[in-house]
């Protein structure tokens, strides 16, 4: 087991992303356009439970598609407003998370566990109102044996994940933000939510629709055919 080292994005800053998701909805949606449509994870990551909305910060996993052991020690690593974020591979076969992890995470303050894999003991998981964000849900768990790595970057469900990165959830779906550009998405995202508050007033009050106020005409006309425009001359 390789442990690498964390150094997690200002509180000040988390706090802001979680003052967006007790003022807005679809927070993920106005950051995934911030970061020019990016780092959203793949739409196979479902939740336990509907209504889970969150912002924490990535402590990292990559495992084996068959071992859990790695992910009992990033739990004990982790500290309160942490997010355990599991690289298993994609798995499906076998469990990365159930029950006496999700008691040991809520001891250690964790907010969450985003699996880019399995997990198991849903009904106790549910009950106790834990989110788990994974790809599914299977008996089997994989074996203890701790051969991965903790706090290395990561791949879960098609995002790039850092230690420190802010990792952000709503009904929409996981984004992540790295790091070095947290202050600078989060200023954006700021804007975004209120322009996009303007945009649904106009909706609203003038009945009119987006692709009148977009002008999509006018769009839909700049497009064109990158053959055409590098052989125009020749022609």
């Amino acid at each position: 087991m390789r442990i690498g080292e964390i150094r997690r994005t200002d509180s000040g800053i988390v706090q802001g992303f979680q003052r967006l998701l007790d003022k807005h909805d679809s927070v993920t949606c106005a950051v995934s356009d911030c970061m020019g449509r990016y780092n959203a994870m793949t739409g196979d990551m479902r939740p336990l439970f509907p209504g889970i909305r969150l912002v924490g910060v990535a402590v990292t996993v990559k495992t084996l598609a068959a071992d859990i052991g790695t992910v009992f020690k990033a739990i004990d690593l982790s500290q309160p407003g942490d997010i355990v974020v599991v690289d298993a591979r994609g798995s499906l076969n076998t469990a990365f998370w159930g029950e006496n992890m999700t008691l040991s995470a809520m001891n250690q303050g964790i907010l969450a566990a985003v699996i880019d894999g399995a997990t198991r003991d849903v009904e106790e998981i549910i009950k106790l109102k834990f989110p788990v964000i994974s790809k599914g849900i299977v008996p089997n768990v994989a074996a203890v044996s701790a051969y991965g790595h903790i706090n290395v970057t990561v791949q879960c469900a098609g995002v790039s994940v850092s230690p420190g990165d802010v990792v952000l959830v709503d009904g929409n779906g996981v984004v992540v933000i790295p790091q070095a550009e947290a202050q600078d998405i989060l200023d954006k995202t700021n804007v975004l939510m209120g322009r996009e508050h303007i945009i649904t007033e106009k909706l609203q009050k003038e009945k009119t629709t987006i692709g009148r106020l977009v002008n999509i005409d006018r769009i839909a006309g700049a497009n064109f055919d990158y053959q055409v425009v590098a052989t125009e001359k020749d022609m």
